[in-house]
């Protein structure tokens, strides 16, 4: 009987009246449209039903319709009526921009935020569509396995006003790499993160402006960085030396590999044999040091491939203070105007032999170097002098050594040490690699927000 009545048909109630019933929609719309209703959907399934066509043109009267739809082959009659209004708002030209929110350093190292506009304003999908767009982002100083990368409806001001927020997904980032993320639209706010980068847990929503806030005051990249070793080539085998060379080639390979250094690196080597005494002044003096200036790592690697290793002559000391000459001599000890961290890493067993004999037996340097003075030299230029050494076990060959010997090097090892150690078989040439390039510094909080450029 209702339906019948509704299509316009004669039944047993009285007839309605136009006017009350305009005035009944007009009373329930005001009662069941919010206030201020700004987006009004109307949907029709059926033609021809007198009351239901002419409460459509009381709500098209009483408030401004976004969209109608009407019966057709894209809408089942049967459809939920919640799904089908969806799935018709989708179709709506977008209002504003869908825009990401991301991090910028200047060159002086202030951080700014960075938009960058996914969907502009004016994109229309077609019944069914998702448009995709894929962005690249950057890490920052550390991996982040929950950085930000919040989607917002409007272009946010400087000081994050102006947006409302729409996608908010934390993303697992890794440190100064980047990273591929695509964002899918399905419709007018419907923005979503593709499923690789999402990690499990949901991040509590927040608005541009707290973002702003939160960001830090300035990332201060790392300064450059320049290595000088020198290597002991002396040893009682082959094996002893091999060791000392491998560990300066994994070394180097490390540091190459090291996302804060690699990109401002430069190496230098300086390979040192035992001191050879001969009577005839006339004679060929043997080598006595091998030496690569700093420059490219790919040039240190390929001068230590050459280098081979000599039985040594005694085990007290090496010729280590006329490599650490060598090294000031070739700017190891000029700081210059450019911010360069500059280190010396000693790798040898033995420690450098004295310019006057004042310790018993212990030989002197056949040159005169005096070890102590090229680093002090080092030192008040601001280089970093460090060793890599095995502990001093006593006499293990020919040429023992005198009262003091022991002593000696222990005394020796600590002055060379002074900036910081490192023992084989404890600390790996990565570890190593790890404590020898300079740090970022971050005034203010960690970044949560991907990078939009590259940190170096």
């Amino acid at each position: 009987m209702r339906r019948f009545q509704l299509a316009g048909g004669v039944g047993t109630l009285p007839p309605v009246s136009r006017t009350e019933f305009d005035s009944a929609v007009r009373h329930w719309l005001a009662s069941c449209l919010p206030t201020g209703a700004g987006a009004v959907v109307l949907l029709t399934r059926h033609t021809g039903w007198v009351l239901l066509d002419r409460a459509a043109a009381t709500l098209r009267a009483t408030v401004p319709v976004r969209a109608e739809v009407g019966p057709g082959a894209t809408l089942p009659a049967d459809a939920d009526t919640a799904a089908a209004v969806q799935e018709i708002l989708r179709t709506i030209p977008l209002r504003f921009d869908h825009t990401l929110l991301l991090a910028r350093v200047d060159r002086a190292g202030a951080v700014h935020i960075d938009s960058r506009v996914l969907f502009p304003a004016g994109l229309r999908l077609a019944r069914g569509e998702t448009a995709t767009v894929t962005v690249t982002v950057y890490g920052g100083v550390a991996d982040n396995p929950s950085a930000a990368l919040p989607v917002f409806c409007g272009n946010p001001a400087p000081d994050g006003a102006g947006a409302q927020p729409l996608c908010w997904e934390p993303t697992s980032l890794t440190a100064l790499g980047p990273t591929s993320v695509t964002f899918g639209l399905r419709g007018p706010g419907e923005v979503t993160i593709g499923a690789p980068h999402r990690t499990p847990r949901e991040l509590p929503p927040a608005d541009a402006a707290t973002l702003v806030r939160s960001l830090p005051r300035r990332i201060q990249r790392p300064v450059g960085l320049e290595v000088f070793l020198t290597v002991e080539l002396s040893g009682a085998d082959e094996a002893e030396t091999g060791e000392r060379l491998a560990f300066a080639r994994a070394l180097i390979t490390s540091l190459t590999r090291h996302r804060g250094a690699a990109h401002q690196l430069r190496i230098g080597i300086v390979g040192h044999y035992d001191h050879v005494i001969r009577e005839n002044a006339y004679a060929p003096r043997p080598t006595l040091l091998l030496h690569v200036p700093a420059g490219p790592a790919e040039r240190a690697l390929a001068n230590l491939e050459s280098w081979r290793p000599a039985q040594r002559e005694q085990d007290t000391v090496s010729s280590l203070e006329d490599a650490l000459r060598t090294v000031v001599s070739s700017g190891g000890a000029d700081v210059g105007s450019a911010p360069v961290r500059r280190v010396v890493l000693v790798v040898g067993r033995r420690p450098p032999a004295v310019a006057a004999q004042r310790h018993g037996l212990v030989p002197t340097c056949p040159l005169g170097a005096d070890w102590r003075v090229e680093l002090e030299r080092l030192r008040r230029s601001g280089v970093l002098v460090m060793s890599r050494a095995d502990p001093y076990a006593g006499a293990r060959g020919p040429g023992r050594p005198g009262q003091g010997g022991g002593s000696y090097a222990e005394q020796a090892w600590a002055a060379l040490a002074a900036d910081g150690s490192f023992r084989p078989g404890a600390d790996s040439p990565a570890d190593v690699a790890e404590a020898l390039v300079p740090a970022w510094r971050t005034d203010g909080p960690s970044c949560q927000l991907a990078f939009a450029t590259p940190l170096l």
